[in-house]
This record gives C-alpha cells, sequence and structure tokens, in this order.
C-alpha cells in the first residue's frame, strides 16, 4: 500500500494551465510556488478548499484569517500574493457533474443518523449528493446492478478507451457536500471496494483509491495489496478533526485501474457507540466509547483483568490506527493457570442480541490487538458456535503492538432470526489482547470470503 506520504506528494504535483490576462480583466497568474500551493492541481483540495477561502479574502485582505496552511510556507502571511492567486482561481480542466435525484428517490444517500452521509450509490447516476469529477475523457463512473456489496448496486469505474493520462494520475473522483462536524473529534471512514481482473483472467494494471478529508491525505486503497483480486474488501479508516473545522468534505479518488465502490459512511466514533442503530450495519456499541454499554464481559480467570479503556495502549506501534479513545483490553500479568480458565479461555466480551433475516449473510468486521508472539488468540463465536481465530503471527494482523482489521463473513442460518457474537480472549501467556471497532452489517449474498 502506498504511504499517505506518497500520496500526499503525488497529489501536490500536476500540470498547471495558466490563466491569461484580457483587458481590465484579472492579472495574469504567475506559475509560482503561492499559485501552486494554494490550487495544486488535481489536488482533490484545489477547488472546494481553496475556492471557499478566496471568497472570505477582500482587496485590502483585512477579512482574510484562515491562510490554508499548506500554503502559507510558499505565500506567507500576508494577503497580496492570495489576492494574485484568487483572482485567476484554479484552472485545473475536468468534467463535472452533480446528482440530482432526491432523498425520496434514493432513501439510502443521506440517512438521518447524526449528520453522516451514506453513499451506497443506490441512484441508477452516481448517488446524491455527491459531486463526480471525470478528468481523463477515457475513465467513467457509474452506478452498476450486476456486483455490489450491500443494497443493490455499486459505483463502477471503468475504462472506455485507451487512457489519456501520462504516468500517473488521477482519472476521476468523487466529492461529497461540505458536512457538519465538531472540532477536535474522532470520526471514522468506512467502505468497501472490489479490484476485478481482466476478461481473460489477467491482472488489470496496478493502481489506487485515494482518500482525503479537508484535503489532508488519508486511507490509499492499492490495487496489489488486494490479492486475490475479484473480491470485496471493507476498509475502516480513522480521522480526527482539527481544532476550529466545523465542516468536513470527502473526496475519493481513482488514479489507474477500474474498480467497485459501495457503503461509503462517515460519521463521528461516538455515533456507534450506546444502545441506539449504529451509523452503519446491526450492531451498537462495537466502539465502547462509552464502555461497555449494552455488551458484557466475563473474566472466569481470577489472574486476569478485562475491560474498556483508553487508547493507546502502552507499547501500541500505530496510535493513529485506532478508532475513538477506548477499546476492550484483556491484561494477564502472568502465565495463566489452565485450571483457573474456562477452556483457555481468560476473559470473553459478549454483544447484545441483534435480529438477523434467516439465510442472509452478514460481514462482521473488528480489530484486534496483542502484545506478544505465543500468547494465544482472540476467538469469534455467533450464537456460540466458533467461526473465527486471529493470533499475533496471522497474516494481516501485523505482528506485536499492533492493531490489526479482522473481516468475517456468517450467513444466518434457517430458522434463526437473532445472532450474539462472544469474543473470547484464549490466552496461553502473559500479556494483552484487545477488541475494537466492531462492526456487522448484512451484505450481498455473492460475497466471498478473502
Amino acid at each position: 500500500m502506498k504511504s499517505v506520504l506518497q500520496l500526499s506528494l503525488f497529489l501536490a504535483q500536476g500540470l498547471l494551465v495558466l490563466g491569461t490576462t484580457t483587458p481590465g480583466g484579472p492579472p495574469k497568474c504567475n506559475a509560482d510556488n503561492c499559485y501552486r500551493a494554494l490550487f495544486p492541481c488535481p489536488s482533490p483540495s484545489a477547488v472546494s478548499v481553496a475556492s471557499a477561502f478566496c471568497k472570505t479574502i477582500t482587496a485590502s485582505g483585512t477579512t482574510a484569517t484562515n491562510y490554508p496552511t499548506r500554503a502559507t510556507n510558499a505565500c506567507g502571511n500576508t494577503p497580496d500574493r492570495y489576492i494574485s492567486a484568487c483572482k485567476c482561481g484554479p484552472t485545473c480542466s475536468y468534467t463535472t457533474t452533480t446528482a440530482t435525484a432526491t432523498a425520496t428517490a434514493c432513501p439510502s444517500a443521506t440517512p438521518s443518523n447524526g449528520g453522516l452521509i451514506y453513499g451506497d450509490f443506490e441512484c441508477p447516476s452516481p448517488s446524491p449528493p455527491w459531486t463526480v469529477q471525470v478528468l481523463d475523457p477515457s475513465f467513467s463512473l457509474s452506478t452498476t446492478t450486476t456486483n455490489f456489496f450491500t443494497g443493490a448496486r455499486a459505483l463502477l469505474a471503468s475504462l472506455t478507451g485507451p487512457s489519456t493520462c501520462s504516468g500517473v494520475c488521477v482519472n476521476a473522483r468523487i466529492i461529497s457536500p461540505l458536512l457538519p462536524i465538531t472540532p477536535n473529534t474522532d470520526y471514522k471512514l468506512t467502505l468497501a471496494t472490489f479490484f476485478p481482473n481482466n476478461t481473460d483472467g489477467s491482472i488489470t494494471s496496478t493502481g489506487f483509491i485515494g482518500i482525503q478529508i479537508n484535503g489532508r491525505a488519508g486511507l490509499t486503497i492499492d490495487s496489489n495489496d488486494d490479492l486475490p483480486r475479484e473480491k470485496w474488501r471493507f476498509r475502516q479508516s480513522p480521522w480526527r478533526s482539527l481544532t476550529g473545522e466545523t465542516t468536513a468534505e470527502i473526496r475519493i479518488e481513482w488514479i489507474g485501474p477500474p474498480s467497485l465502490l459501495d457503503t461509503v459512511t462517515f460519521a463521528p466514533v461516538s455515533a456507534y457507540s450506546g444502545t441506539t442503530p449504529p451509523p452503519l450495519g446491526i450492531l451498537p456499541g462495537g466502539e465502547f466509547e462509552s464502555g461497555l454499554g449494552s455488551w458484557t464481559q466475563q473474566v472466569p480467570d481470577p489472574g486476569a483483568t478485562a475491560g474498556v479503556v483508553s487508547l493507546p495502549l502502552p507499547g501500541q506501534v500505530n496510535p493513529d490506527y485506532r478508532f475513538g479513545s477506548k477499546a476492550w483490553r484483556v491484561v494477564s500479568p502472568l502465565k495463566p493457570n489452565p485450571a483457573n480458565q474456562e477452556f483457555l479461555v481468560s476473559a470473553r466480551l459478549i454483544s447484545p442480541t441483534v435480529t438477523v433475516v434467516p439465510g442472509r449473510k452478514y460481514l462482521i468486521s473488528f480489530s484486534t490487538y496483542f502484545d506478544a508472539f505465543g500468547i494465544g488468540f482472540v476467538g469469534l463465536m455467533v450464537n456460540n458456535q466458533p467461526i473465527y481465530t486471529r493470533d499475533p503471527g496471522d497474516q494481516g494482523q501485523g505482528g506485536i503492538n499492533w492493531w490489526g482489521l479482522n473481516t468475517v463473513y456468517w450467513v444466518a442460518p434457517e430458522n434463526v432470526s437473532t445472532a450474539q457474537l462472544k469474543f473470547e480472549a484464549v490466552m496461553a501467556e502473559k500479556g494483552t489482547m484487545g477488541v475494537d471497532a466492531v462492526v456487522m452489517v448484512e451484505v450481498n449474498p455473492t460475497v466471498t470470503a478473502f
């Protein structure tokens, strides 16, 4: 997967088509460092963030107090150079369309839960309220009913002919409206992606899908990280608002191969806590931001302790890869005595019971943490039936002191209309285990395991 730094450097590059002067018109915009920093075509922040700033600046500069952070090194903190760049404005060339279907026609586009945006792309055209920009004429964005993750449609990004891009470039993007947010607050973006092979079964050209929120590069999804292809992958990406940020804009960009996108959700982590339905899925309280909430725990080993604690955990390698400020943790300070455990289980985390539909398929996504190899494993049971285990040596976990994402699929048996999850810390040595970011959502029956 490409690093955030690589994505940031790439998005800050691009070819500028410079503005020209006309008698009595705005001055010509020189391609200096200030202009490039303010309008880094084809960066996702070029149009909305810079243009919003330009609306606040006057000829005297008296109202310009929100100089974009990315531009201050090049432009400084005085208004003159900003005014010149703003008069030219962005010069990126692309095709823009805005979906006009109403929430009544596409009820899943904007649910009422907590001011979030939910991109399930259930409309015949890219679902409102997204704006679509196609920078490569050989690229197209449309919805499809032949392959989807949830609902009945997904967004399909495809090539209709030889790409006009030279080297690495942005083919297309979708842009959310400005979403109301709270400063200094934890949010998370979730989405599902799918990279197809060529019709002859060969692997398509490489590339990635990039995410930016308020111009800050975040999650990148590399097609080479999704081998084998032809499978839907569910992603969770944390994001924290800065001081003074009251709106958020999400930009999703395609750089390279065809792919599908579905089930995009952006919401505060706190919305996933408590006993109310979460922004995504059917399982409340899976972020543990309000403690255990409607979840319960059992600690059969008196030598172990368990409960919801603050993050990051001591020694945690990736403190930014967390969803909020709390997680469920189990600690055994000594090598457990099997006589004090129940089938080697030191502690259990038990979900509330949720309603399911017999015969339907469900995704269960969660993060796990271990601070030592050989410590044991976390087991997942549904309705007391074991379905999955994860230990620190498993591929995808990331090793010790690392939060790793897990994806499990479960089909509700016939005549089964409720489900209860049970996470068990099966500990063989002293150490720490953790569980966080639990999501359960109904998915397309044709979605297959990795």
